[in-house]
């Protein structure tokens, strides 16, 4: 190959890579003065950013990014996709299962996609409500006591009578947690899919959390359905 051919291949690789990066920004320009914006990286390194713009108490316009793999754009952008239109707490409901619902099954070597996904989606949702105290105050006392709940915020000596105890399942893969929760959900049953914590293992991928005193009920239910490797306390 000529020195002249090799500068034609690169000059055309510069103007395609140009014609790309310009069609992304067009595509998805960023948003001036976000309600609420957040950016996540993962033990993985990917990072995602989710940037809400709110009109009034709904969703007027979302921009999602990640630097991560196909997968990773994907469940970032379902989130985008979910989040239009919707309201607070109607974004609160957006979680893996909702992820997942739309992207289908993920192999347990990209679950984190989706829970990275998640958690920028909440981290931005919180941001706009520390912004707006006005306006998300009703029934906030009931929110910071969902946060203190949360099985991922308890810390060890601080629960109280009151206060709601959990216990995680630790399934195989991801696909075994996905059709525990499907089976919880149609029995009306609360429970949640959470990352696996990481005081219980490294692993990437996620756990079914339930109340301590429906342990013994949701054991008979998955028992014959559904098997699991191991069941922890938080």
């Amino acid at each position: 190959m000529t020195i002249f051919n090799m500068l034609m291949v690169t000059l055309a690789m510069t103007v395609v890579a140009l014609a790309w990066f310009g069609l992304h920004y067009y595509l998805n320009p960023p948003i001036e003065n976000p309600d609420g914006i957040a950016r996540e990286t993962a033990s993985c390194g990917d990072t995602m950013e989710v940037a809400l713009k709110f009109n009034g108490p709904r969703v007027a316009d979302v921009r999602c990014w990640t630097d991560g793999c196909a997968i990773s754009k994907m469940c970032v952008e379902t989130v985008g996709m979910l989040s239009r239109g919707k309201t607070v707490p109607e974004l609160r409901s957006i979680d893996i299962p909702a992820i997942m619902e739309r992207v289908g099954e993920l192999p347990d070597t990209h679950m984190h996609c989706a829970v990275l996904a998640e958690r920028t989606l909440q981290k931005a949702v919180t941001v706009y409500e520390l912004k707006n105290r006005d306006f998300t105050s009703r029934g906030t006392e009931g929110r910071e006591k969902h946060i203190r709940n949360d099985g991922k915020n308890l810390q060890a000596g601080t629960a109280t009578r009151e206060e709601p105890k959990y216990v995680v399942y630790l399934f195989p893969s991801s696909n075994y947690a996905m059709k525990a929760e499907k089976i919880l959900k149609e029995r009306g049953i609360t429970h949640k899919i959470i990352p696996v914590p990481r005081h219980i293992s490294s692993d990437c991928g996620v756990c079914l959390r339930v109340m301590a005193d429906q342990l013994e009920m949701v054991s008979e239910i998955l028992r014959e359905q559904v098997a699991w490797e191991n069941i922890a306390v938080l």
